[in-house]
């Protein structure tokens, strides 16, 4: 269970009738790493899964799992690319026993199974369940059964589609940090789809932004909030205001004050997109910048100010975290970093 644990995908790409749906896709997953396929709905990201698992074939390119090539100059059916899986629709067989349930993905059905399936039980944090049903267990419970399933045959590689999504908001991340625990221990390659940025940030050490089937940003959580390459991975990751305004000899005007960007084509249209993190209380009135406040509303972390535009002559609303609002309404005024408003060409 040492480097030989990997995943590696070449350029594959995959179309439906339709069109083509992954282009030109390359990735690479270390022992014990997971990455978060993150993306709108009809990117690809589940169509990925697919082909890795070899539901589906790409029309090109080259998926190594372990040491093994399953798709390229040599093909491996799903039942042997030692893939384990783990999904939304939890789909544990009604009929059986939790340990049945287990049992029944173990590829050699002759051995004795008992003594793996309460080691497995145990690992997921459900001793003594072996004789349970599904029926008689919380969601939760029955996700954990699932990975046990899924961990029965020792994968070389774990691929979750939106297992996490079926949970009650209260309990998932308990159950979601116990389970990418478990697979980091055992050093398990794990991708995981999601569409929910939160989740990914919560629990990916890498994530991937996916836009019309190929990959436009990734990084870790903190270097895609941070510094994204691409206004949709800046959306995606964080709450941002967005002020749009044309480039004029080298910089932008904000109603904060100006952006220098290289350009120097005055008629070059820009989107500015400004976190919350960029507004703090100034130390001074030297440094602060005096704001017009025309309304607010209160949305727990965060309050949406509304004020007075000049640069435009209307108004713009702008988001700001709520344990500061108190003061910048009270002073109406503020300190505004420059380092947390993104620059991106409005196409």
């Amino acid at each position: 269970m040492g480097s030989s644990k990997i995943l590696k995908i070449s350029n594959i790409s995959h179309c439906y009738k339709s069109g083509k749906s992954i282009n030109n896709f390359s990735l690479e997953v270390c022992p014990g790493e997971v990455v978060c396929i993150l993306g709108p709905s009809g990117c690809g990201k589940t169509t990925l899964l697919r082909l890795i698992a070899g539901f589906e074939d790409p029309i090109s390119g080259q998926i190594e799992v372990g040491e093994n090539i399953v798709f390229g100059n040599k093909y491996v059916p799903t039942e042997k690319r030692s893939i384990g899986m783990l999904f939304q629709d939890i789909a544990l067989f009604p009929h059986l026993s939790v340990k049945n349930n287990i049992g029944f993905s173990f590829s050699n059905k002759s051995i004795t199974n008992s003594k793996i399936v309460e080691n497995l039980l145990i690992k997921v944090g459900l001793e003594g369940f072996s004789d349970r049903y599904g029926n008689t267990m919380s969601g939760g419970e029955q996700q954990r059964v699932a990975l046990a399933r899924a961990l029965a045959n020792n994968p070389t590689v774990m691929l979750l589609d939106e297992p996490f999504g079926s949970l009650d908001v209260w309990s998932k991340y308990d159950i979601a940090y116990d389970i990418i625990n478990i697979l980091k221990e055992s050093k398990t390659p794990t991708i995981m789809v999601t569409h929910d940025p939160q989740e990914a940030m919560k629990l990916a050490d890498r994530i991937v932004v996916m836009f019309d089937g190929k990959i436009i940003d990734q990084g870790t959580p903190k270097e895609l909030y941070c510094n994204a390459k691409h206004a949709f991975s800046s959306r995606l990751l964080g709450p941002i205001t967005c002020y749009r305004s044309n480039a004029n000899n080298g910089f932008i005007t904000t109603p904060f004050g100006k952006i220098d960007i290289n350009d120097k084509i005055a008629s070059n249209d820009y989107e500015v997109l400004i976190r919350p993190d960029a507004f703090t209380i100034p130390k001074s009135n030297e440094e602060a910048i005096s704001i017009k406040i025309i309304s607010y509303k209160y949305m727990g972390v965060l309050t949406e100010i509304e004020i007075e535009d000049k640069n435009k002559g209307n108004n713009l609303k702008f988001l700001v975290y709520s344990n500061i609002f108190k003061e910048i309404h009270e002073r109406k005024k503020l300190l505004f970093n420059k380092d947390w408003a993104f620059v991106f060409p409005n196409k």
